[in-house]
């Protein structure tokens, strides 16, 4: 049984769009409370505000994240009261359908809204409402259990059929009633201490962090017809899949095949979504293999697998793969370095404020802003201080709203050199040489370049040659 939702659900939509990642689902007609439900059902050890106007989470609105939503603010709904089975409780719910945005496809949810609730994840994609992460990647990263041991409140997660049953009906009444518990990740074994420790690995990592939200996630879905080169309705255009729909986008091959991806991407813009179906060379064979690879599995399995958070979920063994590899901030030898870079600075951003952002490490001789290339250098008199301040802000300098880029500025000795190569260049109209070889006789004459050549490297004026 499908059931349009009036005009008057609309601003429910719209608020939802505005109050954020981790507010956006319990959006409702009136926007304070519904960003005050939001917050609770994501605040450990909160208890869920009543919904305004009589309104039922679950039953009214669902809790989704703002990449499932889409950019448009107002959102027609199709309401299914239940009609699906929820792929982890096994119990019906009432289901929302939805079409995020002209190039995307239709959304709906998949899990009840006390399930999603219980792990703080949307009921679409399954990713976490406060960093935007797969479930498994979260949990290693705030210390809150794994394999999904736990659920609401860090209780136990029952196993049995009837465990289940009984566990997901008395979470569906408590939601009914306003008094579910949200996800707990504190108590859940060490999660403070764990996510100050991994606090600027989250923040790396947490796609909610960038301007544009990710909305590749609703690109329609890959034509597996085209991929086994039998799709017949490419020709006339009416497949709605990628790409025969003309969406040549593939987050399938972005991360594990970019050389395949701009092999592809070059060809159907010449070619056509129908021409690369009947290109039979080793080269789009291989790129429809790998595709073909992206679709294998078992979608239910998968889906229980980003829930729980179980090693099964691949893109959460991406992202661990990533949290691995992000190198820390290592001081230069040279010890005479005192200075750090900062980058990506705002208009708004002032020397005062770079100030009150490093002033706390220790004493600093002198902040120079550069506006014409958005960056900063704070030099501090002591290197310790520059080393402590290095070590607390890197990766997670916020100033005024703008994450800022924080990085060790260089040695004066590499300064010069680079200069110097630039001032040779651009003197002699060749590149520098290593030392020890001669330059191509030409402008120098076939005589030795070096960097020491450069007068103001030496302290001269660079037309007193």
């Amino acid at each position: 049984i499908a059931q349009q939702l009036g005009p008057s659900s609309w601003p429910r939509c719209a608020a939802a769009r505005d109050l954020g990642p981790s507010c956006c689902a319990m959006a409702s007609s009136s926007g304070g409370a519904a960003a005050t439900a939001a917050a609770a059902a994501a605040r450990p050890g909160a208890q869920l505000a009543q919904t305004p106007d009589g309104l039922t989470l679950g039953e009214d609105f669902p809790y989704v994240c703002e990449v499932c939503l889409g950019p448009n603010p107002y959102v027609r709904m199709l309401k299914m009261p239940n009609s699906r089975e929820c792929k982890i409780s096994g119990r019906p719910y009432t289901a929302f359908r939805w079409k995020p945005g002209s190039e995307a496809r239709y959304k709906e949810t998949i899990v009840a809204a006390e399930v999603a609730i219980a792990k703080n994840v949307c009921q679409v994609c399954l990713m976490d409402m406060e960093y935007n992460l797969p479930v498994a990647v979260r949990d290693q990263l705030t210390g809150a259990g794994k394999g999904g041991e736990r659920g609401v409140g860090g209780v136990q997660m029952p196993g049995s059929d009837v465990n289940k049953e009984f566990y997901w009906e008395n979470q569906r009444q408590s939601l009914a009633a306003g008094t579910l518990q949200g996800y707990q990740e504190l108590n859940a074994g060490g999660g403070a201490a764990s996510v100050g420790a991994n606090f600027e690995k989250l923040a790396a990592l947490s796609r909610n962090n960038s301007h544009t939200p990710y909305y590749d996630r609703n690109l329609p879905k890959l034509c597996s017809f085209w991929a086994r080169q039998t799709c017949n309705r490419v020709a006339n255009g009416s497949c709605p899949y990628r790409p025969c729909c003309g969406v040549f986008r593939f987050p399938e091959l972005a991360s594990t095949q970019p050389e395949l991806l701009s092999t592809l991407v070059r060809k159907l813009h010449a070619e056509g979504a129908l021409g690369c179906m009947r290109d039979t060379s080793d080269e789009m064979e291989e790129i429809r293999e790998a595709l073909r690879d992206s679709q294998r599995g078992s979608r239910n399995e998968a889906i229980r697998n980003r829930y729980h958070g179980t090693e099964g979920d691949k893109l959460a063994a991406k992202y661990l793969d990533k949290a691995q590899s992000m190198a820390a901030l290592t001081p230069p030898e040279d010890q005479g370095v005192v200075a750090l870079w900062v980058g990506g600075l705002t208009a708004d951003i002032t020397q005062q404020d770079l100030r009150d952002a490093f002033y706390a490490y220790g004493e600093i001789a002198a902040v120079r802003m550069k506006p014409e290339r958005r960056c900063a250098l704070i030099e501090y008199t002591l290197r310790k201080s520059a080393e402590e301040a290095a070590t607390a802000l890197h990766r997670r300098l916020a100033i005024k709203g703008a994450r800022l880029k924080l990085w060790w500025a260089k040695s004066q000795q590499a300064a010069d050199n680079a200069d110097a190569r630039k001032y040779v260049s651009q003197a002699y109209g060749a590149p520098v040489p290593p030392p020890g070889e001669v330059a191509a006789f030409g402008a120098a004459g076939g005589a030795s370049l070096y960097p020491s050549m450069n007068p103001s490297a030496m302290g001269a004026r660079p037309d007193a040659r």
